[in-house]
């Protein structure tokens, strides 16, 4: 922003006293006395650029200003005097720096920016950067985003703060020089990290990372997954070191954890991959193994996937047989709407445990023709009035339009929970629905259900899904979607289509599907493999 030869002398001056701060042996209150006003001076002498700074940045939270006030603003910064014309937009500015906190790195750290003439340096920055960036939601940023948008290669509409922080810190440190952080490692996987992911593997270098897992390195601070990351600008070696503590410790275990755990070399190049998943080599190279040439299931599906049921008031809309038997008794019509659903916890590995049922009243349901279920429904209305909704509907239907799937529930199926620990993938040939907890697919084999429930894909699954907790011993996964439709699916041939038919049929809970190899991995791989596989998976690869 500045070039004049004024801003120029001026940085030359703070370096000079930031030199003799750092140069002046504080023995005494005098010598502090001292350094408090050499910083009050350079701090003086650079305040008419940080106006300028703030009026500038001022312009993403609403500041309008124009190209000739610009240039106004600019002139007062050289000569030192403020025109009445600029005098508002200053004030104004100034404002919105105090409630936005405005902070200019040159300028507060001219010594680390510029050299003892004022001019810039060849190779400016800090030898090392560390912190903990606050966690703080996309939500709560919303009046920053614009700023963000403009300034960062990392923004996604739904990133949260504390990725940002990442950027300006590589930026900051000098060539070759290392950044630590400790965040939530929700970075790994989140769709919203994706161009954080990008960043980073094309401007830095990962050199040691540690994963807590479930534990919570600092007392009285929640954070999901905290990772301490050390990277350096620039690339790194082939591998980096790397940490998951696996297993749910005591406090005063950590620090051991660190010290003695099971520390293993990375793929550099696995930041390079859509999700990261840091870990031993073996376990990316199988990965890559799996599904590198093969056909997705969302491919092979070819767009019938689809969400369940959103009520947006289940305790109106989900009811008990009891109630499902009296509605019925009062109105035999009730029973042409009234469906048998299941719900997250009511799928299990290969079958359903039907508990409730689901009054279905879909967009444009004619409600007069069913005159118990309206009345019913009635004592749920000042509730049911006020759903959040994007689009209009009646007080009495679901909340989520349902007519362009309705066929799909009486469709042959597969039916999966959006949080697992074990594969949970079932089959269904009869009419059930499913609430927002579960997700459907149309396939066109019954054989692609046990390449669904085997050991492999769910070892692909925990590659690139988001982990939420560890129970009993092994991880939940949330199974969303956008991760199920990236499974692969190996080419089958008819005999193999045929057995694995058979075997859905027979309700077999056992027995492995054996339609990949792991040949071509090094020789001493296997143990570390079924290990961790057992870890992430509960059952060998």
């Amino acid at each position: 922003m500045f070039s004049d030869a004024d801003f120029t002398e001026g940085v030359s001056f703070a370096v000079a006293q930031m030199a003799a701060i750092e140069n002046t042996r504080a023995e005494d209150v005098k010598d502090v006395k001292r350094q408090e006003q050499l910083y009050a001076d350079l701090t003086q002498r650079l305040s008419a650029w940080e106006q300028a700074a703030d009026v500038w940045t001022a312009r993403y939270f609403g500041l309008e200003l124009t190209a000739e006030q610009w240039k106004t603003v600019r002139g007062f910064s050289a000569s030192g005097a403020l025109p009445p014309a600029v005098q508002g937009i200053v004030n104004e500015a100034a404002r919105i720096a105090r409630e936005q906190r405005f902070f200019h790195w040159e300028l507060a750290f001219p010594e680390i920016f510029y050299d003892a003439n004022g001019a810039p340096k060849e190779t400016p920055g800090f030898d090392a950067v560390i912190g903990n960036p606050p966690y703080v939601r996309q939500e709560r940023i919303q009046p920053v985003k614009p700023f963000l948008q403009a300034q960062y290669e990392v923004y996604s509409g739904t990133a949260d703060l504390f990725l940002y922080f990442y950027e300006r810190g590589l930026q900051f440190a000098k060539d070759a020089h290392r950044l630590g952080y400790i965040t939530s490692g929700t970075y790994m996987n989140s769709n919203s990290a994706k161009p954080f992911r990008e960043y980073i593997h094309d401007n830095a270098g990962m050199e040691w990372v540690a994963n807590f897992g479930e534990n919570q390195p600092f007392r009285g601070a929640e954070m999901v997954y905290p990772t301490i990351a050390i990277m350096r600008g620039g690339k790194g070696g082939d591998t980096f070191r790397n940490l998951f503590i696996e297993d749910a410790l005591r406090f005063a275990d950590l620090q051991g954890a660190l010290e003695s755990g099971e520390w293993v070399d990375s793929l550099s190049e696995a930041t390079g991959l859509d999700e990261w998943k840091f870990q031993p080599v073996e376990l990316t190279l199988l990965m890559q193994k799996l599904v590198n040439g093969r056909a997705t299931f969302g491919e092979t599906v070819v767009g019938q996937l689809f969400t369940g049921v959103k009520t947006g008031l289940n305790n109106a809309f989900f009811i008990n047989k009891e109630t499902r038997d009296l509605l019925v008794s009062q109105d035999n019509r009730s029973n042409e709407i009234i469906k048998p659903v299941v719900r997250g916890q009511d799928l299990r590995p290969w079958y359903q445990q039907q508990a409730d049922y689901l009054i279905f009243t879909y967009r444009g349901i004619p409600i007069k023709n069913y005159p118990a279920v309206e009345k019913y429904l009635s004592d749920f209305k000042t509730d049911l009035e006020a759903r959040a909704t994007i689009d209009t509907h009646e007080w009495y239907e679901l909340q989520q339009p349902q007519m362009g799937i309705y066929h799909k529930f009486v469709e042959k199926k597969i039916l999966w929970p959006d949080i697992m620990k074990i594969p949970r993938y079932s089959w269904d040939d009869a009419e059930v629905y499913v609430d927002m907890t579960c997700f459907l697919a149309i396939p066109s084999t019954e054989a692609i259900l046990p390449i669904l429930n085997s050991r492999t894909l769910w070892f692909v699954l925990s590659q690139i899904g988001i982990p939420l907790r560890l129970r009993g011993g092994l991880w939940q996964y949330r199974a969303k979607m956008q991760f199920i439709e990236r499974l692969p699916i190996p080419d089958l041939t008819t005999q193999q289509e045929s057995d694995l038919a058979a075997h859905r049929r027979g309700n077999h809970r056992a027995g492995a599907v054996t339609l990949w190899t792991a040949r071509g991995l090094p020789a001493d791989a296997g143990q570390r493999v079924r290990r961790r596989a057992d870890q992430h998976a509960g059952g060998a690869v």
